[in-house]
């Protein structure tokens, strides 16, 4: 399994556009519920929030465009009234489509498991 989103980047740019952080951290921080669920795809029994791009993790070379995503799963069991959190971090590609003005985001590929 994985999941992608497309993201606007806003104000759309006149000119060719290249991925620079800047760029990259102003739209996660636009569409961070958008992210939010692209995420969720992974965690199917808990909540994902708080995204947050992890600091010095944007790696921009030739080819690909990476980043660390940090977030939170939150999860509430209702029989113990317990309430857990717990961080998690997740690589995300990044794929710029100019003519569009979007920023496409791809998390990691987690193999799906065959029912028992």
């Amino acid at each position: 399994m994985q999941s992608t989103i497309k993201l606007k980047i806003s104000p759309v740019p006149e000119v060719p556009v290249q991925v620079d952080s800047a760029l990259i951290l102003q739209t996660i921080q636009a569409h961070a519920d958008q992210v939010a669920y692209m995420i969720q795809a992974y965690h199917a029994r808990e909540k994902v929030s708080r995204i947050t791009v992890v600091p010095d993790s944007i790696s921009n070379n030739a080819e690909v465009t990476t980043l660390k995503l940090r977030y939170v799963l939150e999860e509430f069991s209702a029989c113990s009234a317990i309430d857990t959190l717990q961080q998690e971090k997740m690589t995300v590609t990044i794929h710029l489509d100019e003519k569009a003005g979007e920023l496409e985001l791809t998390g990691e590929y987690w193999p799906e498991r065959d029912p028992d």
